[in-house]
């Protein structure tokens, strides 16, 4: 009976400290150009960076172009996005999403629920070698607050990832839950910080990580084209 009560306590112990070493902490910084085309369509531009604090390891850079078409409470947002992915070498993935977000103002908050279709593959390499596309739809619900006469908002989100690839574990996967805020700047641009807790759900020892990112948003507006003085000669 001892021997099976220590056996009992060795397990539980094992377990509870797998789980608790298996925690990651990441930076993920970005910046994005964002191009005001006209009063509909904004075109984003955005350099991010990741990296594992604990090891001070680079895991991955990306460029993103994305366009979004936004009218009353309805945002349509379509994308790419060029990857590297840096392990024992240098792998180079494609992502490209397309999503659809409605929107609902309130007094003092924006309530936003987004769903999105993403499909990633590695480049120059085929399904005959193993790689298949990645797929996800996310589920996303955000709520962006405003206070009266100040320019930081703070934000609070919730999102479910539902994996779909060949050979891999499907279903609902992992979520994420973000705390943030921004604050806009004078000069046409705004700054931020985003912490997220993303938990996996269907794997054994499933990882939780902790992610902060810091974000700089640059607006840049299309020139209007300037008016020619009049001429009574012409």
């Amino acid at each position: 009976m001892r021997k099976k009560v220590t056996f009992s306590l060795i397990i539980i112990l094992t377990v509870f400290y797998s789980n608790a070493q298996n925690i990651g902490v990441e930076l993920w910084p970005s910046h994005t150009f964002r191009i005001k085309l006209n009063k509909d369509f904004k075109l984003d531009i955005e350099n991010q960076l990741r990296g594992d604090i604990y090891s001070v390891n680079l895991n991955q850079f990306f460029t993103q172009a994305s366009i979004k078409f936004e009218i009353k409470q309805a945002k349509l947002t379509s994308g790419f996005r060029l990857i590297q992915e840096f392990k024992s070498g240098i792998e180079n993935h494609f992502r490209y999403h397309i999503d659809y977000a409605y929107i609902t103002d309130f007094s003092m908050s924006t309530f936003t629920l987004r769903i999105r279709f993403q499909t990633k593959n590695q480049l120059g390499v085929s399904k005959f070698d193993g790689d298949y596309y990645d797929n996800d739809l996310r589920y996303r619900a955000k709520v962006k607050f405003r206070i009266p006469k100040s320019k930081f908002k703070p934000s609070l989100s919730l999102e479910l990832f539902q994996h779909f690839e060949k050979g891999a574990l499907n279903g609902f996967n992992k979520y994420r839950i973000n705390i943030g805020g921004e604050y806009k700047l004078p000069n046409k641009g705004k700054i931020g910080l985003t912490i997220n807790r993303e938990k996996q759900w269907v794997y054994w020892n499933p990882k939780t990580t902790w992610i902060f990112m810091p974000y700089y948003v640059t607006y840049i507006k299309k020139k209007e084209p300037k008016e020619e003085p009049f001429n009574q000669f012409d």
